[in-house]
């Protein structure tokens, strides 16, 4: 190459190569000045520059900033470990709400969190989601700060262990149930299907409940404790909405006798379990307040209609030819039939299924379900072809309501 006289230097290979690093070197020097290296602390200027909602902001502070609202359940177990070591949450972990980004679904927190969830911890390293995750960092992170919630005994960590994951996949991955206003719930396409499960685990865990205590793993606090406690307040306010009318809320039947002497237990004797405790129940006060149970099948929305002949039946308090029976449904002649195969299907519960104008999202799973039994029915009948009516109100021949399904073959 033929350079200018002033650039002649640049014909040598290597002042070409030393050129080239010092300029590299010069680069990096300015990005870091911009940009803060891992765990650093962002200059003035670059702070100030920064919106204060900013993920980046965020990341480049220190100390970490948890993500969470008191009505998260799951978020509580990282606030009470932050609670029980005596965390600072100015100079240890920072806590604040998502809104404070625009909420779970902005933009913003979905590029820090994909599934739009809390809680979630901004970390030199990283965004970390998911509860017991963040829990466990938290623990290792601040080690030297007791308690460990690593009992001492291999006996007591494996139970501490065994209840934390009873928790995450049965009991939380069951809660739904308690405040979701519309189905599906989980795999459940029945809201008392999926709480008559949640009941059930809670007596599992009961069943692994240290005798002695006074926590739930044995005489020292573990992950356990600070995972189940949350979880339990939120059975505590919601379960007994759903009792029966009249029927009083039984808070040993329901948990178990361990597992409720333990929760009043910490509930009364730490401190730091109180805290929290009143934070969730202070953020479900406020949720009543607003109306969250009003519209939820048997919560606030009951079925207020006089019982019928059909509650008599499914009680077999008076006789019936049925024909069909499993947990949902029953099948069962009609008494005065008007073809030569006249079968009645009925839901067992009502739930305010008075006429089929009353279903709701809430009444899908138990209108599929007897759809279903009806096709078993007619295999069952070999029946070539059938009618299958629904008299909606009086003007339409209704007599008993209680919605019914009539199946009527035998003739055209």
């Amino acid at each position: 190459r033929v350079f200018p006289r002033p650039f002649l230097f640049l014909s040598h290979p290597r002042m070409r190569s030393l050129l080239a690093v010092s300029a590299l070197l010069c680069l990096t020097q300015a990005s870091a000045f911009f940009i803060p290296s891992v765990g650093a602390t962002a200059s003035p200027a670059l702070r100030k520059s920064c919106p204060a909602t900013s993920a980046s902001c965020i990341a480049m502070s220190s100390p970490p900033t948890l993500f969470d609202m008191p009505v998260s359940n799951n978020g509580a177990r990282c606030r009470l470990i932050i609670y029980k070591k005596g965390l600072s949450t100015t100079e240890d972990v920072q806590i604040k709400s998502p809104a404070d980004v625009g909420g779970l679904k902005s933009e913003e927190y979905l590029a820090m969190n994909p599934q739009g969830l809390m809680p979630l911890l901004i970390t030199e390293e990283g965004p970390i989601p998911e509860s017991d995750t963040i829990a466990r960092y938290l623990l290792d992170r601040f080690e030297a700060k007791p308690p460990s919630f690593r009992p001492s005994t291999l006996a007591a960590r494996t139970k501490s262990e065994i209840i934390t994951r009873l928790h995450d996949i049965y009991i939380a991955g069951n809660q739904q149930c308690l405040y979701k206003l519309t189905p599906p719930f989980g795999k459940f396409p029945m809201r008392s299907q999926q709480m008559d499960e949640f009941r059930k685990q809670l007596m599992v865990v009961n069943s692994h409940v240290d005798e002695k205590g006074p926590y739930v793993a044995g005489e020292e606090v573990s992950l356990a404790d600070a995972t189940l406690f949350p979880t339990l307040i939120f059975a505590q306010y919601m379960l007994p909405k759903f009792e029966p009318e009249g029927k009083a809320w039984n808070q040993e039947a329901c948990f178990g006798a361990a597992l409720s002497r333990w929760f009043e237990w910490v509930r009364e004797n730490d401190a730091s379990f109180g805290e929290v405790y009143n934070e969730i129940r202070g953020a479900l006060e406020k949720w009543d307040a607003g109306g969250r149970w009003d519209t939820i099948l048997g919560a606030g929305n009951r079925d207020t209609a006089p019982p019928t002949i059909f509650d008599k039946i499914v009680k077999k308090e008076i006789p019936s030819d049925i024909v069909h029976e499993d947990e949902h449904c029953l099948v069962f002649r009609d008494v005065n039939p008007q073809a030569p195969t006249h079968l009645l299907v009925i839901p067992k519960k009502r739930e305010g299924l008075t006429q089929l104008r009353h279903a709701t999202d809430d009444h899908k799973g138990i209108l599929g379900h007897m759809m279903s039994t009806v096709a078993t029915v007619v295999k069952e009948h070999k029946l070539e072809g059938y009618r299958l009516v629904v008299n909606d109100g009086e003007s339409a021949g209704q007599t008993v309501f209680h919605l019914h399904m009539h199946i009527l073959a035998g003739r055209p």
